[in-house]
């Protein structure tokens, strides 16, 4: 089931909790289908989803980095901490969601991360895919690397 996502996924992409998947799905506003008894969410719909909220998600994503420029995100601590907004301008919404799915496989794979999270936007205007990332600097550089390499830019 490649081309579907579960709710838990799905919830820790757009950084909301999957109660509040499960909502917009329960409301129409996220279409989804019953598989074994779990919700599974194709990626076309994913990309509708968020395409009809971006503007929603990018005021979400501009008051988070604000919280942790004025020292208030709770959800990431340590001694070493970094925000940072990458911005990929790409040729469409699939190519973004190609990168977004790189900053995913770390979030999911990475055992030694720590405490960190991303955000993950598509403004199809600017043709634009913007990734905000926060957690320690040696898990957020991985990730950047790994982009730069996906996407052919050098250091």
């Amino acid at each position: 089931m490649d081309g579907f996502l579960t709710v838990d996924q799905l919830a820790q992409m757009i950084d909301m909790h999957p109660r509040t998947v499960r909502r917009y799905i329960r409301e129409g506003k996220l279409k989804a289908i019953k598989v074994g008894g779990e919700w599974r969410i194709r990626r076309e719909d994913v990309k509708m989803f968020m395409d009809g909220n971006a503007q929603v998600l990018q005021q979400n994503a501009i008051e988070d980095v604000q919280a942790y420029i004025d020292g208030f995100d709770g959800q990431i601590s340590g001694k070493f901490q970094v925000c940072t907004v990458l911005d990929c301008y790409v040729k469409d919404n699939d190519e973004a969601y190609e990168i977004s799915k790189i900053v995913m496989r770390h979030m999911n794979e990475d055992e030694d991360h720590g405490e960190a999270k991303s955000q993950y936007f598509y403004d199809k205007d600017a043709k634009k895919g913007r990734y905000i990332l926060w957690g320690n600097p040696r898990f957020v550089g991985r990730i950047l690397n790994s982009v730069g390499e996906f996407t052919g830019e050098q250091n």
